[in-house]
């Protein structure tokens, strides 16, 4: 099996975009160079191998450039979705000493339009599952006039941030459902990532599954492949991924 398309594969199933084109998310330059096995900065336990497994296994450290998650909030932010990039020229994801920053969005939750920069902690929270603390947000918000009579309503940070993490979850589902229904597959957004928001505790969190890698490799030839690692640097994220076997 050619490269490219294992990293396509992982791509969609780390990113949460579905499958897509290698030039859809400027994967032209991701080469096998950027999948290296090493060690993560925060690990999961180690995998059990299984001396008697016939399956073929995986244990692979793959980054994702930043300029390749722009290209996905891009791709999010489609007409309707809630979700714009104030400039298309401008970084979206960068680090920020020991946290990630999200600048350059304007979400539109139900006529409440904020632009957010947030300060985010990822971690891995066990096998499979990461987490996003909002660290520090910073909002300029505004809102659009109501036919309604009666007040505007009174909003904390904590309200404007559960609505702005809703329309972004929302859009990260509906860009990967269009590229599922395109694929012709039956899986639906929920079957790739399950994404929720705790409004009390400030966190995202999301559970990755493998079922993508189905449409892409053979049954029978290669274990489930879970996320067991997560880290990131000035250009990027890595993020370790293994079989079972």
């Amino acid at each position: 099996m050619k490269t490219k398309t294992i990293l396509n594969a992982l791509a969609a199933l780390l990113l949460g975009c579905g499958y897509a084109a290698a030039g859809d998310f400027g994967l032209e330059d991701f080469s096998a160079d950027d999948v290296r096995v090493s060690q993560g900065d925060v690990r999961a336990p180690a995998a059990q191998v299984d001396a008697g497994s016939a399956l073929i296994g995986m244990d692979l450290n793959v980054r994702v450039p930043f300029k390749l998650i722009k290209n996905a909030a891009a791709k999010m932010a489609a007409p309707g979705s809630g979700v714009t990039l104030l400039d298309p020229s401008a970084p979206v994801v960068f680090k920020s000493g020991e946290f990630i920053k999200i600048s350059n969005v304007r979400v539109n939750s139900g006529g409440i339009i904020v632009e957010p920069t947030i300060t985010l902690k990822p971690y891995l929270e066990a096998r499979d599952r990461l987490a996003i603390k909002v660290q520090r947000v910073q909002i300029h918000a505004s809102m659009q006039p109501s036919r309604a009579a009666g007040a505007a309503p009174q909003l904390s940070q904590e309200d404007i941030m559960d609505q702005v993490m809703g329309t972004m979850i929302k859009s990260v589902y509906s860009a990967l459902d269009a590229k599922l229904k395109e694929m012709k597959s039956a899986l639906r957004p929920q079957d790739v990532i399950t994404l929720k928001y705790d409004k009390a505790a400030w966190i995202l969190r999301g559970t990755v599954s493998s079922k993508i890698l189905g449409q892409f490799i053979p049954a029978g030839l290669v274990g489930p492949v879970h996320l067991t690692g997560f880290s990131f640097n000035d250009a990027g994220i890595a993020i370790k991924v293994q079989t079972l076997n």
